[in-house]
């Protein structure tokens, strides 16, 4: 199984602070705000900002993989669980995104395609 950061999540405690940081990290690292949604803003494809801080101490590190399902498959055979509740499927029934229940330094793992 082969595993790549797609993105990170940054954690803030209000919208204001979550724009604050987004336009910052725009700033300096050149990006554009690519998407917000009410739970986040995307900073290029590298940051997503978040407006709450739900999962995770710090955040959350997006992992991607070619096979969510396959993923979770082997990561439950070394102990790791997932949050069920967090499950997304693409339209042919595949799960394509979930939510590791345990923390990494502070840091939640999602797996995505």
């Amino acid at each position: 199984m082969t595993y790549r950061i797609k993105h990170v999540g940054i954690n803030n405690e209000t919208d204001q602070q979550a724009r604050e940081l987004a336009d910052k990290l725009c700033d300096i690292f050149g990006l554009e705000r690519v998407s917000e949604s009410a739970a986040s803003i995307f900073a290029g494809d590298i940051f997503e900002v978040m407006k709450h801080s739900r999962r995770g101490i710090h955040g959350h590190l997006a992992l991607q993989t070619e096979d969510v399902e396959a993923a979770m498959a082997e990561l439950a055979q070394k102990g790791i669980t997932f949050y069920e509740d967090t499950i997304r499927r693409d339209k042919d029934g595949k799960i394509i995104f979930v939510y590791l229940q345990q923390e990494f330094g502070g840091f939640s793992i999602h797996l995505t395609v």
